[in-house]
């Protein structure tokens, strides 16, 4: 009986040895991982930014429900003046192994995201691109819409605008006076008019449209308003 012993604690030892071995074979090709972290209105990158690749193998006991990790980080770094920093690394073959990529995101106290990466593990063996796109908020800008040119008080005018850097504000805002709004019923804006007013929004480039009737011909004229704050206040000037 000791020799089968022997045998079965030898394929025992033999087995484990292989799980070990398989759990910790690396991928022969490269994953990469591309940090990005820039405002895409002024197109500055946030440098000096703590960057992290951290490595979570799964240990959780056999027939446990709560599963348990261990974490470790593989890499630290910092993004340049471009608000870029880059990592290449072989990954372990086994699943219990997952990457993940770590920001240090105080960079974006009192700013406004943009874009952020999806929630999840980076995958393996390819180029990844971690991209925070992040502008300033609460920037101050007048907005002035004036006729410049009056034929009489039947000019009448509209705008709108949406959003080109933001895609949860790329589609057209409504006309703007809203119809049925007290002051403009109609939703015009009528006769020799001119309005100023200050307003506050995170910085954004915008596409701005604007219907004019002037003496019954009505026309669409199209410019692009770049909210900065950058030289101070910036003027939103709706002529027509």
């Amino acid at each position: 009986m000791k020799p089968q012993k022997h045998i079965k604690l030898l394929f025992a030892s033999l087995f484990i040895a292989s799980m070990l071995f398989s759990c910790k074979k690396q991928n022969k090709e490269d994953t990469i991982v591309n940090f990005h972290l820039y405002n895409p209105v002024t197109n500055e990158g946030f440098s000096n930014v703590t960057v992290k690749i951290i490595e979570q193998k799964d240990v959780t006991p056999p027939l446990k429900l709560e599963n348990k990790y261990e974490k470790k980080v593989i890499w630290e770094g910092v993004t340049d003046v471009n608000g870029k920093a880059s990592y290449s690394f072989k990954t372990f073959k086994s699943d219990k192994y997952t990457y993940w990529q770590s920001v240090d995101v105080s960079f974006m106290n009192d700013k406004k995201i943009i874009t952020q990466p999806d929630y999840g593990p980076i995958s393996k063996n390819t180029s990844n691109t971690i991209m925070f796109k992040v502008v300033h908020d609460n920037i101050n800008y007048i907005w002035w819409i004036k006729n410049t040119n009056c034929f009489d008080n039947n000019d009448k005018f509209r705008w709108r605008k949406r959003s080109i850097m933001n895609i949860f504000d790329s589609v057209w805002r409504p006309w703007s006076p809203l119809i049925g709004s007290p002051s403009y019923p109609d939703g015009y804006y009528e006769g020799c008019f001119e309005y100023t007013l200050l307003h506050t929004y995170s910085q954004d480039i915008w596409d701005i449209e604007m219907e004019v009737t002037k003496n019954g011909i009505t026309t669409i004229v199209r410019d692009t308003f770049y909210l900065t704050g950058q030289n101070g206040t910036d003027t939103l000037k709706l002529f027509y």
